[in-house]
C-alpha cells in the first residue's frame, strides 16, 4: 500500500505560485503584443492593463471603453465616439485645425459605422500561446 500525505498549506501555496506565474506570462505578452502590433497611441492601454486575484482566480484587466473593440473588432453599425478619433487625429496626423481634425474624426468614425472594425487581438494570443506552452 502507497500512502501519499500533502499539506494542503504547501499544496494551496505551489497552486497560488503557479496562477501567479502563468497570469504573469500572460499579462507580459498581451503587452508585448499591444507594442509589437502597433496599437499604441498615447500608450494609455499598455499604462492601465491590470493583473489581479483572490485565492485562486487571476484575472487581466485592460478597463478602457475601446480595448474591447480593439481586441474583437468592431462590427458596422454603431460610430465610434468622434471626439476620441479627433485627438487620434491630432496626435497621428498632425492636423492641428481643430474644425479639420474634427472633420476628418468624424468622416473616420461614418467609415467605422459603416464597415466596422477589423480585430487586433493582444490578450487572447498571448493566453494561446501560454496555454500551448502548458500543454
Amino acid at each position: 500500500m502507497l500512502k501519499i500525505r500533502i499539506d494542503p498549506n504547501k499544496l494551496g501555496s505551489a497552486v497560488n505560485e503557479f496562477l501567479d506565474e502563468v497570469i504573469d506570462e500572460i499579462f507580459q505578452r498581451s503587452q508585448e503584443n499591444i507594442v509589437n502590433k502597433k496599437i499604441i497611441d498615447e500608450g494609455t492601454l499598455l499604462k492601465v492593463g491590470r493583473v489581479g486575484g483572490v485565492d485562486t482566480v487571476r484575472t487581466i484587466t485592460y478597463p478602457l471603453p475601446y480595448a474591447e473593440s480593439i481586441e474583437f473588432g468592431r462590427t458596422p453599425g454603431t460610430m465610434p465616439p468622434v471626439s476620441a478619433i479627433q485627438g487620434w487625429v491630432t496626435r497621428k496626423l498632425g492636423i492641428r485645425d481643430p474644425k479639420r481634425a474634427n472633420s476628418i474624426a468624424w468622416a473616420i468614425s461614418q467609415d467605422i459605422k459603416k464597415h466596422g472594425q477589423e480585430p487586433r487581438p493582444f490578450l487572447r494570443p498571448a493566453i494561446d500561446s501560454v496555454k500551448e506552452r502548458l500543454k
